[in-house]
């Protein structure tokens, strides 16, 4: 019998959970609850992008990804528009307020990534980047 307590699945949860923990006490000033930072590091990518591509990014569906964005915009850190060529697309910028976050969401996610892979060392971080790429590929919804 399988034990689904001691599963792969179950620790790659419970480190995640640890980690947007530990990333959501130290935005909490930036009023970037539950998930939002994630379309802010969409846009760093690449800043322009559709409404759908961001939902697709962040891997949310569309009505979480409306509420993200929402909030988002009414605390000015983006700004959506309709696109000019389809007006069924919304395009979604980042404002001067947005982009001066990046520095400081950046440490803020390296500072969790380094705890989360603290234990390990530089060779079995690769390792483990590589595989659970490969697992998240395999797995793909689409």
């Amino acid at each position: 019998m399988i034990d689904l307590a001691d599963t792969q699945a179950r620790y790659i949860a419970i480190l995640q959970r640890r980690t947007i923990r530990m990333l959501e006490r130290e935005l909490a000033p930036l009023r970037l609850g539950p998930g939002r930072y994630l379309y802010l590091f969409a846009l760093y990518i690449e800043d322009g992008r559709s409404q759908q591509s961001l939902a697709d990014a962040v891997s949310a569906d569309k009505a979480a990804a409306t509420r993200a964005l929402t909030r988002l915009e009414s605390d000015g850190y983006v700004q959506r528009s309709p696109c000019a060529g389809d007006r069924r697309i919304i395009r979604v910028h980042l404002t001067p307020r947005g982009r001066m976050l990046r520095e400081v969401l950046e440490r803020a996610a390296m500072r969790a990534n380094d705890t989360l892979l603290a234990t390990l060392s530089a060779d079995d971080r690769e390792r483990l980047h590589v595989m659970l790429r490969a697992m998240t590929r395999a797995t793909s919804d689409g």
